[in-house]
């Protein structure tokens, strides 16, 4: 499984959104040493997924649209890269022919499946209060 860098600073910002509530977008970038540009162009497509919301006024705040106990490791990385894969032959079951028969194939498929289910249960105040390090 491979997370993106893009999912990766999407990370990051919604954690410092979990933190602060609401930020101007500079005040997120200076934080977590990413330039504006990127940050307002991740926050539109976490926005544009309901986990953000623009609070508009005159600091033009972000903010997330819902509790942070309520939005999980899983939903950031999919609202950036789209649904969680892991290896070429997941990506394209039908590329070798040999899907029904293949260990390494079931094996990643379930693989796949608890990693998913694991980024699904880490919520980012879960993350804030220490309670999903296992």
């Amino acid at each position: 499984m491979r997370v993106s860098r893009q999912a990766d600073y999407a990370i990051r910002v919604v954690l410092d959104l979990s933190r602060h509530r609401e930020a101007r977008i500079k005040e997120i970038a200076q934080r977590q040493d990413l330039s504006p540009s990127y940050v307002g162009r991740i926050s539109q497509r976490l926005a544009k997924t309901g986990i953000l919301e623009n609070k508009r006024g005159r600091l033009g705040c972000l903010g997330l649209a819902c509790s942070p106990d309520q939005i999980t490791l899983l939903d950031v990385i999919e609202a950036v890269d789209g649904p969680v894969k892991m290896d070429r032959c997941l990506l394209a079951p039908d590329e070798c022919g040999r899907e029904s028969s293949c260990p390494v194939y079931r094996m990643g498929q379930e693989v796949l499946l608890v990693g998913a289910a694991k980024l699904s249960s880490v919520t980012f105040a879960g993350l804030l209060n220490g309670e999903n390090a296992k």
